[in-house]
């Protein structure tokens, strides 16, 4: 599949020139900062460890590429190592300070991850290697930009460059074929109301109409920022994300989106069971049947159409309005950066540059990474969830839609938002409380209150 120009620029718009408040350390300069980069390898063994988060698929597409580049160069191992998104982002800092630090680390973007390992010098600078490379010509502008910040780590769209993204993602509805089939329900839903009925449809018919394992707090925050897409202006949204002073999350559209979840989890349109499942065993139980549609991210997709074959579809969160923009949680993938004490910097970005080559998109896109780069990635199957799934993320590129992550907003985001999402769904939290938690921890951080 190649993008077309207008899809490209469509995302080179998403990210911004931003200012955010966050205190932090001054930061140090990697050791060897000031020395040549060059793109020649060492002859002698050398070892490079690699630490991501990513699941199912893309986690496969990672070590698939770390094993085809030790075919090339047999003196070179590369280790990847899985941690689970929850543990990952608490770890990070902890983890690029040790001597042990990854040569390789994947970063989350702004104020997740990206930021405080700026702040504290954790992480070398890319721009030379950007130019060795040439990633300015491989990716638009607003790829990088996502991966940008001042070299004091305060502001995020702006400055040097600290990592590459390999993909894009996106949030979105599946859906399971044969059960709409039965229901009479077809796709895709005009706007928010449709899919509500459908939500009641397969309630009265028996059915678990959203199936969700958010054990982990983190992915009913998904559900939730999927319907802020819907009911907030998209620029209010990114204000908050981007820390711009005035933003705030108590807002018409985000009470009524929060309102909106509060609503399906208490007339049991999310399966009940959801906080105590997994994230994992909640796409499990979808892939058996448990479940009319799951609200989830493209980094389960390549899980889902392995296992339902042709069974399984995807589709926009619809609009409050029907012919409106479609808007959608999404943005590149989180970034891969260079640790500023690995020995070996110019092996390191070797292979990140590697991974981003125009030969090895295909591997990426089966993994459920979405091109982010005019390059050709194959064709989807016809039928699949893969197929509705790059067709969204393209509408929502040509619509400029892209929603951003709300845990962005401040490096302690999640520790505030996810947990308070868990217990909105459990009944044990109200919505006026949620945005008030929210916001005071933005306010807090951002220096804005």
């Amino acid at each position: 599949m190649t993008l077309t120009t207008r899809t490209i620029a469509g995302l080179a718009l998403i990210a911004a020139t931003v200012t955010a408040c966050a205190p932090g350390a001054a930061p140090t300069e990697a050791p060897d900062a000031g020395k040549a980069v060059s793109s020649a390898l060492p002859t002698e063994p050398v070892t490079l460890t690699l630490s991501h988060f990513e699941e199912g698929g893309q986690g496969k597409a990672i070590e698939q590429l770390a094993a085809k580049y030790q075919q090339l160069h047999p003196n070179i191992t590369i280790k990847p190592t899985y941690t689970a998104f929850a543990d990952y982002g608490k770890n990070i800092k902890l983890q690029m300070s040790s001597e042990s630090a990854p040569d390789i680390a994947q970063a989350g973007q702004a104020q997740t991850m990206q930021g405080p390992l700026v702040q504290a010098g954790l992480l070398r600078p890319l721009d030379e290697y950007a130019k060795l490379y040439g990633w300015s010509e491989r990716f638009k502008p607003g790829l990088l930009d996502q991966a940008r910040f001042s070299k004091d780590g305060k502001t995020f769209g702006t400055g040097e460059l600290y990592g590459i993204a390999l993909g894009g993602n996106l949030v979105g509805i599946y859906y399971n074929r044969d059960k709409l089939a039965k229901l009479g329900i077809t796709t895709p839903f005009k706007d928010l109301a449709a899919f509500q009925d459908a939500l009641a449809k397969a309630k009265a018919a028996g059915e678990t109409p959203i199936q969700l394992g958010n054990l982990e707090a983190w992915p009913g925050n998904h559900v939730l920022s999927d319907l802020i897409a819907q009911y907030e202006p998209l620029e209010n949204g990114l204000n908050w994300v981007y820390g711009r002073k005035g933003a705030t999350f108590d807002s018409p559209g985000v009470q009524q989106a929060t309102k909106t979840l509060a609503e399906w989890a208490k007339s049991g349109y999310i399966d009940s069971s959801a906080n105590g499942t997994s994230d994992s065993d909640g796409v499990g139980k979808f892939i058996k049947g448990k479940g009319v549609f799951m609200v989830s991210g493209s980094w389960n997709r390549s899980r889902i159409d392995e296992n339902m074959d042709g069974k399984a579809g995807f589709t926009a969160m619809p609009p409050v309005k029907a012919g409106d923009p479609v808007r959608a949680t999404g943005a590149t993938t989180s970034p891969f950066s260079i640790s500023a004490k690995t020995k070996y910097p110019d092996v390191a970005a070797g292979f990140i540059d590697f991974m981003t080559r125009p030969e090895n998109a295909a591997t990426l896109f089966q993994g459920g990474y979405l091109p982010v780069a005019e390059r050709d990635a194959g064709q989807p199957k016809a039928g699949s969830a893969q197929e509705g799934l790059v067709e969204t993320w393209q509408q929502v590129l040509a619509d400029d839609g892209l929603a951003l992550y709300l845990d962005w907003a401040t490096p302690s985001m999640g520790d505030t938002l996810f947990p308070a999402v868990q217990q909105l769904i459990a009944g044990k939290t109200t919505p006026d409380e949620l945005i008030s938690t929210v916001q005071e921890n933005w306010a807090d951080e951002r220096g804005n209150g």
